[in-house]
């Protein structure tokens, strides 16, 4: 039997995270169940996952990156910078927040709601109508397990429905974000390579000469080859002041010569340049 893949991921069950490692997972899966394959890691934080990985505790870290209304998650970039691996593969859910509390209570009794900090993000419109005091929690399904396992009834959780259902939670309103279509995109994190021929996305990261024109230069080989940008990211370069790191996404449906003479031709210029890998989106 093959050893399973073991996907490190932060938070607790009913989290989106672990959403994610499991849609992702059936979907590499023969059976189409996410647990022939594979076995989730826990971890306390995103930095724990990547922990895990770096271990050999984990084969994998699952970390979200990005969501469509809040858009990016920051710090998660400059985990990817700090610890070297490889994007593997990517997949991006549908999140619908929910606030819940313990069986029995009504909003009128509520004064505090608890979730991480993207949900109560997310929620922002919703929350505005309230005057309640917002904790940021590492997890939203955590936030929904604290509520549970409280003797307070003033107390709620912005979470999954998923969650409520795991911890035994009361869903007061439904889709609490304030955006209808509202999605979170993740990355599989791996110390090596995976090479597909269903590939289709490369991500980069590069620096560039702190002089004027340089990203104009980039994005020109881009536009002069008609490479379709899927998204660029800047963030400030380690010890460096007022210098940054673009990460960089486009589609490729193969690593052939033109791509392989376009990523030359970038790093004959640039600073640095790594690929981050060269993988295949999926979306749920």
């Amino acid at each position: 039997m093959q050893e399973k893949i073991k996907a490190a991921y932060s938070g607790v069950p009913g989290c989106f995270a672990e959403e994610a490692a499991v849609r992702y997972f059936a979907q590499q899966s023969e059976s189409g169940k996410w647990e022939d394959i594979c076995e989730l890691v826990p971890e306390s934080s995103f930095a724990g996952a990547l922990r895990a990985v770096e271990s050999g505790k984990a084969d994998c870290a699952v970390l979200p990156i990005e969501n469509s209304s809040t858009g990016s998650i920051l710090t998660n970039f400059d985990l990817i910078t700090d610890y070297g691996f490889y994007i593997t593969g990517e997949y991006s859910i549908s999140v619908g927040q929910c606030l819940m509390a313990k069986p029995g209570v009504t909003m009128d009794e509520i004064t505090e709601v608890l979730s991480h900090e993207q949900g109560l993000s997310q929620s922002r419109e919703f929350l505005a109508r309230h005057p309640w005091k917002q904790t940021a929690v590492y997890n939203t399904a955590y936030a929904a397990q604290l509520v549970a396992e409280s003797d307070r009834r003033d107390i709620c959780a912005i979470a999954s429905s998923r969650a409520a259902e795991i911890y035994g939670l009361n869903i007061l309103a439904e889709r609490t974000n304030f955006k209808d279509i509202n999605q979170t995109r993740f990355v599989i994190l791996s110390r090596e390579v995976h090479h597909s021929p269903d590939n289709n996305k490369v991500s980069l990261m590069i620096t560039l000469p702190h002089v004027p024109g340089s990203l104009c230069r980039l994005l020109s080989i881009f536009a002069r080859e008609k490479i379709n940008l899927l998204k660029i990211e800047s963030r400030p370069v380690p010890r460096k002041n007022w210098e940054y790191l673009f990460f960089i996404d486009f589609s490729a449906d193969t690593i052939d010569a033109r791509i392989r003479e376009i990523l030359q031709e970038v790093s004959d210029f640039a600073q640095t340049l790594r690929v981050l890998g060269y993988y295949r989106k999926f979306e749920s």
